[in-house]
């Protein structure tokens, strides 16, 4: 929540805000860096001294080279795969050749080694040629490099050349011979092979003319397996149609032993020979039967049974009675027919599939020998095949290496070339000049700006402006410069009436309208100034502040509140023998202890003498009342307050007035001093309350300087922002100097 004029509202900022809350500080590297440049020179100046002296005592290497080339001489007409004997891998398989033991115990052994410094005195030769010896091999050119770093270089190209010579005679020379004696051995190898090969292919011969039924294949398979799956197959099918055969002549047997279910069986052997309608003719000769019964009735009720007609019908009826005793003896006879040929053909179908299922199981047995015998020799055939491919492969593998062999025994498996031979160095490449100034440089840079970063680090003060922002969650309202020079308190307390056109009265002008219309505006009539600990200078900026706002036409009281250890009746040269605390202590009117500052229209109250319960006055209705007084007389009420830490004075203050301006020093006030100041001026409930930076040192003006100074203190109106001394009083800007080196404070800290 902000007022009007964009002012903090600390009422509900303090709720929620504490020091243990506050964010996290950023570093400015490059800002620490200047900070610290002292301390990286010092330590740039300290790693190059130890560079320079472990140059000194350390002792100088040599490092001889020389350079070999190593190829495989084959002819052109070989395939690509055999030229990748002269890949990378071939290569460095050489460098561990050359690295090998062999090798360097050769040279270590040679009588040439035996009168060398190098080796005098030590007793594994190998391990120093070894811890020495570097071989690389180079990826363009395919070169390899082989070095030798000692101390003494005449040696380290002597030994060099030695390593080469040995790896040559042990390695190039030896090739050939080796060459032959493999050769010997695979041509024995081979005469073997072959034999093999013709025995495996008399063998093959041999079984195929045996058996030429094996190479008439029927789907991938022998005639003799093929015919044994066909008659698996067929006698399966058999079994299946044999046993549904035999289900259902049982079925047809139980069916005609049992009553119940022959009408049944009946119907099953009509359906089969297709006369399922044998009963519609019955039907019918039923049906004229009954008509002709309803007729005769019909004749006999209306003529009587002598009736010729009634006589005709009784003579049709007799005969179809007759016919329809014929018509059933004829259906019985027929399905007794159609049973027994149902019956027939279900025990003709059963015993054909189960003579048939017989004859099969006969042949399987027969069939399956045919077929085992038939696979045994399919598998003894397939073996001698994989034997014979295999002969062949192996054959042609020991021809394709003797061939291999035999080429490098007649044009040479392995050239060397010394494309270049070791010679003494005349510069050590170890330790290098550039490198070790370069690294002890740096690492005391390094070690310079540790130190810098942790004294940082170590160091609570606030430093600029951002940080006190970002840690309090205040306004910074200005920044006023330390002073240069020895001023006495008198004068720094009225620089803006005794140096009206100096940067000091400019910049606290400037604080003056910052302040109204950031902080107070018209509706605050009483600000009160204080700090969190004695000796940020709080006096100064609140006698200043009250003459600047004297200045603007606004009728200004200013009163001295720090009843304990009183300090603008010193800068306004006015007796302290009564004032506030006389007011309070004995209810004097407030009128009658206000007195001209003779400074414009400014009041001024001194804080009397120090009373023994300062705060128990301050804490009274009485001092409330005459605020409430005071309001209606002045514009602006200024009150010099006692630091907020120390004693509880400006907390009861502050709760009375309307806003509150809290001066810190800066490179003094710590972060938790200023969080403990604010948290209790919020805990007070302070209504406004914003930041006052004092005392800024000149060379961290820039730091410093934001907010609503608008750069004054830069350059156009002179060096300080109080406490301003002109070229009349130091002459030039060099005198300024030298006399500003001892940096007194611009504020006199109380005691």
């Amino acid at each position: 929540m902000t007022t009007p004029h964009g002012a903090l509202d600390s009422e509900p900022i303090g709720q929620m805000q504490s020091s243990a809350a506050a964010p996290p500080q950023s570093t400015d590297l490059l800002a620490l860096a200047w900070q610290g440049r002292w301390l990286i020179l010092i330590g740039v100046l300290i790693g190059g001294s130890a560079a320079w002296v472990h140059l000194q005592r350390v002792t100088p290497l040599y490092q001889s080279t020389s350079r070999v080339y190593v190829e495989r001489s084959l002819p052109k007409l070989l395939s690509s795969d055999m030229q990748l004997g002269h890949s990378n891998s071939y290569l460095f398989t050489q460098k561990e050749l050359i690295k090998s033991t062999g090798v360097l115990a050769s040279v270590a052994d040679s009588p040439m080694a035996s009168g060398m410094e190098t080796f005098r005195g030590v007793e594994n030769r190998v391990g120093l040629l070894y811890s020495g010896l570097n071989v690389d091999v180079g990826r363009d050119d395919e070169i390899i490099n082989v070095s030798l770093t000692l101390p003494n270089p005449v040696e380290a190209a002597q030994l060099v050349n030695e390593i080469v010579a040995a790896y040559i005679t042990q390695y190039a020379e030896k090739h050939n011979t080796e060459t032959f004696k493999i050769l010997e051995i695979l041509n024995g190898e081979k005469q073997r092979r072959d034999k093999v090969l013709i025995e495996a292919r008399r063998e093959l011969t041999a079984f195929r003319e045996a058996n030429p039924e094996l190479a008439v294949l029927v789907d991938n398979q022998d005639v003799a397996s093929d015919r044994f799956s066909r008659l698996m197959s067929e006698l399966n099918q058999t079994e299946l149609e044999q046993l549904t055969a035999k289900a259902e002549y049982e079925r047809v047997k139980e069916m005609a032993a049992s009553p119940t279910l022959r009408p049944m069986l009946l119907d099953m052997a009509l359906d089969s020979v297709g006369k399922a309608n044998l009963n519609d003719d019955l039907e019918a000769l039923l049906n004229q039967q009954q008509e002709l019964e309803l007729l005769l009735m019909a004749e006999q009720a209306k003529w009587g049974d002598a009736y010729p007609t009634v006589k005709s019908i009784q003579r049709s009826l007799d005969q179809s009675g007759l016919r329809i005793e014929a018509k059933r003896e004829s259906i019985e006879a027929e399905k007794e027919a159609a049973l027994r040929a149902y019956a027939f053909n279900v025990k003709e179908r059963f015993e054909f599939h189960t003579n048939k299922l017989n004859g099969l199981r006969s042949k399987y047995q027969d069939q399956f020998e045919a077929a085992k015998e038939s696979s045994a020799n399919s598998l003894k055939l397939f073996s001698l095949e994989e034997t014979y491919a295999r002969a062949i492969s192996d054959s042609d593998e020991v021809e394709e290496r003797i061939k291999e062999l035999d080429l490098n025994k007649k044009v040479g498996a392995m050239n060397v070339s010394i494309i270049e031979t070791a010679s003494a160095p005349k510069l050590p490449t170890y330790p290098s000049r550039a490198k070790f100034l370069g690294a002890g440089v740096m690492l005391g840079a390094l070690s310079g700006f540790g130190l810098a970063w942790l004294r940082d680090m170590l160091d609570h003060r606030l430093k600029s402006v951002d940080e006190i922002q970002e840690l309090l969650q205040l306004q910074v309202f200005g920044a006023v410069r330390r002073q240069l020079g020895k001023i006495g308190r008198e004068e720094l307390g009225k620089l803006v009436h005794l140096q009206p056109r100096s940067t000091s009265a400019e910049a606290f002008r400037t604080l003056r309208t910052a302040v109204h219309f950031g902080l107070a505006g018209d509706d605050c009539k009483v600000l009160v100034v204080t700090s969190p600990s004695p000796g940020d200078g709080k006096s100064v900026v609140t006698s200043n502040l009250a003459i600047a706002t004297d200045q603007a036409d606004r009728r200004t009281l200013l009163i001295d509140a720090d009843m304990r250890k009183p300090t603008q009746h010193t800068i306004f040269g006015v007796d302290n023998t009564q004032g506030l605390s006389t007011a309070l202590s004995e209810r004097r009117p407030i009128e009658e202890l206000i007195v001209s500052s003779e400074i414009g229209t400014l009041d001024f109250l001194p804080a009397g003498p120090t009373p023994s319960n300062p705060l128990e006055l301050l804490n009274n209705d009485y001092f409330a009342e005459m605020l409430e007084r005071l309001k209606l007389q002045y514009d602006r009420i200024i009150i010099d307050s006692p630091p907020v830490m120390p004693v509880a004075d400006s907390r009861v203050i502050a709760s009375m007035s309307d806003a509150v301006l809290l001066v810190l020093r800066a490179e003094k006030s710590t972060r938790r001093l200023s969080l403990a100041a604010r948290d209790e001026l919020w805990r007070v409930r302070a209504q406004r309350l914003g930041i006052v930076v004092n005392a800024v040192p000149q060379s961290k003006g820039g730091s410093y300087g934001y907010g609503y100074g608008y750069g004054y203190g830069y350059g156009n109106y002179g060096e300080v922002a109080y406490g301003h001394e002109d070229q009349r009083s130091l002459g030039n800007r060099k005198k300024r100097l030298i006399q500003a080196r001892p940096e007194t404070p611009a504020v006199v800290e109380q005691t």
